[in-house]
């Protein structure tokens, strides 16, 4: 729903605007307080009113699109104003449109509380009904239900003694689980000892077979090879080679998820060799014809619908995170679970649904009678349970859903991106116990996550999402909704023009996917007429020329052109004083024309290739008047000069690849809230880090350039580290083991990377007082050290240990094994004596302990 996000979004304008020294309306400071407590008072309606109560849904409906209207007129009266495009302002006319609707909400708000109270009161009267404990998100693994049997038939076919390469087609409609049992097959260690590469790629609609090469090549991994580790790009020939030459003579497996047509499938199947070793591919399809086509055998798996049983056994698994169902609701979940025919996404989400909310009677006979509504609409029934998902989440959390439509299929979305433009936007609201906006919106995510709307792709080494994606059709869903709502609007491929300009007359927000879309005349001339867009996100792929279509959209607040490489500076960007967010590719120095833009949160600049020039900063000098900033990420550069009273940088939580010579104790006293911070200098000697004056930080990454042995850091003053630390990466600094006791003493410490001679010496000795309280992960990657004399106890919570490229270590301590938490060793690229260590703790683990979900992942250049 859009209402809700353009109400905050409007309200938090109008504060900062009450807020500033230069108030725009001076002489009408009391119109604009009192605008801004009628805009209040409407955001704490919208809170009550959304998700509506069955028999307000109506009224609520119709309500939210003059809310969200009203909310979006005022906002393009006020940015138009100060863009100085619209002289004639009036605080009377906008008061006189959204008062009476401000109203109507107080009155049904008002009317859902009383509502509430009375059933609040009644669910408090009964103590069997607590509200359902919210799980650790990441550590939530969901079997599969029901496809125990699919599994194995294609396991058995899989390791089956046919020796010519065979194609496994799984066949079914959307949200049948097609991939779910993919990838519980490829994630089976019996299937992971069978073959020696895997690899995995998900196929869109728009990709071509260059796209999916590449992702393939990029995803496979093997004994001797990571997933990752190269980055393959080129023409689709080279790539073609390349994938050929990667799985030439090796036995593989490989998944080709969500193939659309046979065509593609026939021209990437041309790089994959048969070398008649029991090598295998398995291709999931909604289409039967394409699964008919690509068989190799008799063998088509086509997936069937759960049965009454699992369906009810996959609804509580989501729903009650494998415990039992409570006696009171288990004849209503049935019946929900019977709604959902059978389809595993529709069980999922409900489940969603229903763990996130209170676990009473009368709430679960509403997603029954709603459930029961979307069964009996036929064909549309799947589409109409995922909508009830959406429908029924809270009014802050269905703009984030809509946002991540914005991003084209199977995309890995950042957490650390999505969270600066949910902030640049304005859709977040921070309550008491949050603290700070980053903050609220890792809890959206989760929240999210744990309504099984969204999927995390990649876990940080913190154990927090990484990043994150969506389920083919609850995308679809998102794109519907946000053209019904006028959200966003995705540039995805060449479309009829006329219907184009239709559509995008009404749109907010524009996300292009296809960059060169833009240079066709027609497209780019209906897409200028999105006059009021707020939002500009090129998602596509790298271009060089695109052409200058955020130049016509005045009320810009983000421009996304991270993929975009511009050749010159835009000095146009000066116009658009409303830009919260930037990011863009460009070699040169920003223009000083870059200080215009005062409500700038978030500037991300790339510098593609990645040149580093040493005592030069491609900063403005007046950058340091851009106080509003929240996030600096550069590649490596300078600060420019310090002014002679540097200004205060209350807001800067994050500051990326900066030269440590231009941080002086000055710099860093002026920005006491940083919570982030990295840092590089260009080789060893005498260096300050004034870490003292960043009381608040909790990551820091410190990188030393060109490192050597014979070249070691040596800090001017005692080495000191912030004690609210949580992530530590330090490279190149030839530090001595003794200081290690400073990381040690570090209370919150849950991540520790120790990358390129970061310590220096043959011997790692931890002492006693040497404890490790907090650490999950520990990286140590091309360190020189021989020996390491530690124990269990020196790392009580570690959860996973990585060794890479550490070729003269001797021996992984054998007590290492014995740390309850640890579930994961991994070496790439160690020496034989590592390895072996490392097989005999694994053996010990599993056969002497029982511990089977401990892992060792091992990976060599050498058999």
């Amino acid at each position: 729903m859009a209402a809700y996000s353009a109400v905050v979004s409007l309200e938090k304008h109008l504060k900062q605007l009450l807020d500033s020294d230069q108030c725009p309306l001076p002489d009408q400071k009391p119109h604009l307080q009192s605008f801004y407590h009628t805009i209040s008072t409407l955001q704490k309606s919208v809170e009550t009113i959304f998700p509506a109560p069955k028999h307000h849904r109506q009224t609520a409906s119709t309500l939210a699109t003059l809310i969200r209207d009203a909310a979006y007129h005022a906002q393009d009266a006020f940015d138009s104003f100060l863009s100085a495009k619209s002289p004639n302002f009036s605080f009377p006319e906008l008061i006189q449109t959204i008062a009476p609707i401000a109203s109507q909400a107080q009155t049904l708000a008002d009317s859902i509380r009383r509502e509430k109270s009375i059933l609040g009161a009644a669910a408090e009267a009964d103590a069997d009904i607590p509200p359902p404990p919210r799980s650790d998100l990441v550590s939530r693994a969901f079997r599969i239900v029901g496809q125990e049997r699919d599994k194995q038939l294609l396991t058995d076919e899989l390791t089956n003694d046919e020796h010519s390469l065979q194609v496994l087609p799984i066949c079914g409609m959307a949200g049948i689980g097609k991939t779910t049992l993919a990838r519980s097959i490829y994630d089976d260690r019996l299937i992971m000892n069978s073959f020696g590469f895997r690899a995995w790629v998900t196929v869109s609609q728009d990709y071509h077979v260059g796209d999916i090469l590449a992702r393939l090549l990029n995803s496979m991994e093997s004994r001797g090879r990571k997933a990752g580790e190269r980055v393959y790009e080129g023409s689709d020939e080279q790539l073609r080679v390349d994938m050929h030459q990667s799985l030439y003579n090796n036995k593989y497996l490989i998944v080709i998820d969500d193939m659309w047509d046979i065509t593609t499938y026939d021209n990437v199947k041309l790089s994959l060799p048969d070398n008649k070793n029991g090598s295998r591919i398995i291709l999931t399809t909604r289409v039967a014809s394409v699964a008919e086509a690509v068989k190799s055998s008799n063998f088509c798996h086509k997936m069937q619908t759960l049965d009454e049983e699992n369906s009810w056994i996959l609804l509580c698994d989501r729903a009650f995170e494998g415990k039992p169902c409570p006696p009171h609701l288990e004849k209503i979940g049935r019946g929900i679970a019977d709604n959902c025919q059978g389809l595993p996404l529709s069980l999922t989400v409900i489940g969603g649904l229903l763990s996130q909310e209170r676990q009473t009677e009368e709430y679960w006979q509403t997603i029954e009678e709603d459930t029961n509504a979307a069964a009996a609409k036929g064909e549309e029934a799947y589409s109409e349970i995922l909508l009830l998902s959406y429908n029924h989440l809270p009014g802050q959390l269905k703009g984030c859903f809509l946002y991540l439509g914005a991003f084209p299929e199977d995309s890995d979305i950042p957490l650390s991106k999505l969270s600066k433009l949910w902030i640049a936007e304005g859709f977040l609201v921070i309550t008491k116990h949050q603290g700070r906006l980053e903050k609220v919106a890792e809890e959206y995510l989760v929240d999210l996550t744990q309504r099984n709307l969204i999927s995390v792709r990649k876990v940080s080494s913190s154990g927090r999402i990484k990043t994150c994606g969506l389920h083919d059709s609850l995308r679809d869903l998102a794109v519907k909704e946000s053209g019904t709502e006028k959200f966003f609007h995705s540039v995805r491929r060449y479309a009829n023009a006329k219907k184009l300009e239709e559509v995008a007359k009404t749109q907010r927000r524009v996300s292009v996917h296809k960059n060169i879309l833009i240079c066709l005349k027609d497209v780019y001339h209906s897409t200028k007429l999105i006059s009021d867009a707020r939002t500009l996100i090129y998602a596509g792929a790298h271009h060089h020329h695109p052409m200058p279509l955020f130049l016509t959209y005045d009320l810009l607040r983000v421009l996304d052109a991270y993929t975009v490489y511009f050749i010159r500076f835009p000095q146009e960007l000066a116009h658009l004083i409303h830009l919260r967010y930037l990011s863009m590719t460009y070699n040169g120095k920003l223009a000083s024309t870059l200080s215009k833009l005062q409500n700038l949160q978030v500037l991300i600049v790339r510098r593609q290739p990645r040149i580093i020039f040493v005592g030069k900063s491609f900063l403005p000098d007046e950058f340091w008047g851009m106080q509003h900033l929240r996030h600096l990420v550069m590649t490596e550069t300078d600060l420019p000069k310090i002014p002679e009273t540097p200004p205060l940088f209350a807001n800067l939580q994050s500051l990326t690849d900066i030269n440590a010579a231009s941080c002086t104790r000055e710099v860093l006293k002026r920005m006491p809230n940083l919570k982030k911070l990295s840092m590089w200098v260009e080789k060893a000697g005498v260096i300050s880090l004034y870490l003292d004056e960043l009381k608040q930080l909790e990551v820091f990454n410190f990188t030393v350039l060109n490192p050597s042995p014979s070249k070691k850091v040596e800090f001017e003053s005692e080495f000191y580290l912030p004690p609210k630390l949580r992530k530590l990466s330090l490279s190149g600094c030839g530090l001595p083991w003794e200081a290690m006791g400073v990381i040690a003493d570090l209370g919150d410490l849950e991540v520790l990377k120790l990358r390129e001679l970061a310590f220096n010496g043959d011997e790692w000795c931890l002492l006693d007082e040497h404890v490790f309280e907090k650490l999950k992960f520990l990286m140590i990657e091309y360190l020189n050290f021989k020996t390491w004399n530690a124990n269990h106890e020196h790392f009580p919570g570690l959860e996973q240990l990585y060794l890479r490229h550490c070729y003269d270590l001797e021996e992984i301590p054998s007590d290492i094994g014995f740390i309850g938490p640890l579930k994961l060793i991994e070496l790439v690229d160690c020496g034989p004596a590592a390895v072996e260590s490392a097989e005999v703790i694994k053996q010990e683990q599993e056969v002497d302990y029982e511990k089977m979900d401990f892992q060792v992942r091992i990976y060599t250049s050498y058999e």
